[in-house]
């Protein structure tokens, strides 16, 4: 009699898969697969937290720029303060449409608030101008500086925010860490 008519019974074995080298084979992928969805969910929250970083920092230094294209009113800035991100002073809130003050720094006040209250909901912020002359004395102001700042909570993060030369000054209760981006300049 030949053994040739069924190798698998008599020195062959089947040539395959066993279930149990299937089922390691899917815990394997499966945690390879959670391990990119956390590494995607990392990623998601830094570029939301760069993102809004980098806003911040262009609503800081737009308002240092409309500042200086009116520093005959530069004192009346310091009036920015964070009581004026909660509404707009006419309306009660941002709205589009809704007439602006006659005075150029009224206007800037309440346009660059309202740009802050969309990029960042919860934020506050501060213009401090230090030695520019008093308006309505005709006079322009004279030589000083200028200091802007913002500040935010992002829940999405624990650690402790802010530095210790821009230490957070008015977000209080902060889940996660309190971004500052504050601009200084000379008038």
């Amino acid at each position: 009699m030949s053994t040739h008519g069924n190798p698998g019974r008599h020195g062959h074995r089947d040539r395959g898969m066993s279930l149990l080298e299937v089922m390691i084979a899917t815990v394997i992928i499966s945690g390879g697969l959670l391990g990119v969805a956390l590494l995607q969910s990392t990623a998601l929250r830094a570029t939301q937290s760069t993102n809004e970083r980098s806003q911040a920092t262009m609503l800081v230094y737009d308002m240092l720029d409309r500042i200086r294209a009116n520093r005959a009113s530069a004192q009346n800035y310091a009036l920015v303060r964070e009581n004026v991100f909660t509404v707009d002073g006419r309306t009660g809130v941002c709205a589009p449409g809704a007439a602006l003050p006659t005075q150029r720094w009224e206007a800037d006040s309440v346009e660059w608030s309202c740009s802050v209250r969309r990029v960042l909901p919860d934020a506050r912020g501060r213009v401090t101008v230090t030695g520019a002359a008093v308006p309505g004395g005709g006079l322009p102001a004279t030589s000083g500086a200028v200091e802007v700042r913002i500040e935010w909570c992002d829940a999405r993060s624990g650690a402790v925010g802010g530095t210790p030369e821009f230490p957070p000054l008015f977000t209080a209760g902060c889940a996660g860490a309190v971004n500052v981006i504050v601009a200084r300049s000379g008038l």
